[in-house]
């Protein structure tokens, strides 16, 4: 099914619940293709980011791509958009900041920022509740960490 084609279709099978690694991974994954197309550099920071994260470091390399593959999947089945928004919510609200973080250092891994990766941040920052200015700030820490 078309991208195009799932927007009109109000009949998608209702959205799963996410856990908190299939949810940071389906916000990577969705930050990645916000302007539908992954950098090279993106794809080096998302492995990066993926590996360094406590997270997900002591996973076998088949967990987390499997975890990858069936995200990837939802995200070609599903409205990016709800996904999203399911995968928002999922991640608690102590760890929003540093996922809100990670996601700005994804987008920025190719040193620079397009506008539909910015509106992609802006939402997130919404869905996290974070506030604007705070939002901003990890944005500006973020272009200046990835100027070199």
């Amino acid at each position: 099914m078309t991208k195009a084609h799932k927007a009109g279709n109000s009949r998608l099978r209702p959205m799963k619940v996410l856990n908190l690694d299939e949810a940071l991974i389906a916000i990577f994954i969705g930050a990645m293709d916000a302007n539908h197309h992954v950098a090279r550099e993106e794809l080096a920071r998302a492995h990066h980011l993926i590996w360094s994260t406590r997270r997900f470091r002591r996973k076998s390399g088949e967990t987390v791509g499997r975890l990858i593959d069936r995200m990837k999947r939802l995200l070609e089945d599903q409205q990016a958009k709800v996904v999203m928004d399911v995968a928002a919510k999922t991640i608690p609200v102590r760890l929003r900041p540093s996922a809100f973080a990670l996601v700005a250092d994804l987008l920025l891994a190719d040193g620079k920022i397009d506008p539909p990766e910015r509106k992609f941040l802006q939402r997130l920052a919404v869905n996290f509740g974070i506030d604007t200015r705070i939002a901003g700030q990890a944005i500006d820490v973020m272009l200046v960490k990835n100027h070199l």
